[in-house]
């Protein structure tokens, strides 16, 4: 064969394989299949590969740009993921593998666009490439965390005699986030306690839905405010343990009073209205019938 694999120490600090071939593998699909295994498949000792982080948001779309010697002409491009073939080029020849189709290459760039991001394309990515005139295939790691907001958290309460009960809910986000909540104080008070947690993770899209329902016992203190909060994400602020306001005397007397006028007020139109029922009832007088 004329394939051939080997170790290349340009630097005693670092080692990267390296792969030579004949024209033969251009000609023949079969090897040149087998010649984008070996390259899909190369692995680097960690000290050689240096790491690049990249933030993407699920349901946009992220661009994943690998280092390149810019005095250089690429001869190939390669981006995989757990030794998955991305997408990439080869300079003179098309490549046998199936690409990610929310992925775009800029051909002649080691350049790839990804659209409309998942959860699971959170991870690493490999960018290997080669140049014109060189045996070397430089490789670099780049991470991509992928990220989604958690909605604005939906707070509820229920209140019986002095227990309330605060049930705070959240849903869509990625990565897993704990559920915190905040203005309660210690978290060994007495006055309140988590009855129960609950993270669901959507299997299709890997999105986390979280809840949590705390109890409040109000006969430890007073009003106070509190909130949730997920993934820096909080809720607005909920006053709990609030004392209900006995009625206000002043208001019982304004009702009173009002009561009072209205009755007296009522006093004349019934007076007349009797008055003219009487007037009916006693008619116009009868004319006197003549005596014979």
């Amino acid at each position: 064969m004329l394939l051939h694999l080997h170790k290349y120490n340009p630097e005693p600090a670092s080692s990267m394989m390296v792969l030579s071939w004949g024209a033969p593998y251009f000609t023949n699909p079969s090897l040149l299949q087998q010649l984008l295994t070996v390259i899909l498949t190369v692995t680097l000792p960690s000290e050689s590969a240096a790491q690049t982080e990249l933030r993407g948001e699920i349901g946009q779309n992220v661009t994943i740009s690998c280092p390149v010697e810019r005095q250089n002409t690429i001869k190939f491009f390669y981006l995989q993921k757990d030794e998955v073939f991305v997408n990439g080029f080869y300079t003179s020849r098309t490549i046998p593998k199936e690409k990610w189709p929310n992925t775009r290459v800029v051909h002649g760039k080691a350049t790839v666009q990804m659209l409309h991001l998942k959860a699971s394309h959170d991870g690493d990515y490999e960018c290997h490439i080669q140049y014109n005139g060189s045996e070397n295939v430089s490789s670099i790691v780049i991470h991509l965390s992928v990220t989604a907001k958690y909605s604005k958290p939906n707070v509820t309460m229920s209140c019986d005699d002095n227990i309330c009960l605060v049930t705070c809910a959240s849903h869509g986000g990625y990565p897993r986030a704990e559920l915190m909540w905040n203005g309660v104080g210690d978290g060994s008070s007495p006055a309140w306690k988590v009855l129960n947690v609950s993270e669901e993770s959507d299997p299709d899209t890997m999105l986390y839905n979280t809840s949590s329902t705390s109890s409040f016992n109000c006969s430890y203190g007073a009003k106070r405010l509190i909130n949730c909060s997920v993934g820096g994400v909080a809720s607005d602020m909920l006053p709990v343990c609030v004392p209900k306001d006995p009625p206000d005397i002043y208001i019982l007397i304004v009702i009173g009073i009002c009561s009072l006028l209205g009755l007296i007020a009522l006093i004349p139109l019934l007076l007349r209205w009797k008055h003219k029922k009487e007037q009916t009832r006693a008619g116009d007088p009868k004319e006197a019938i003549p005596l014979n």
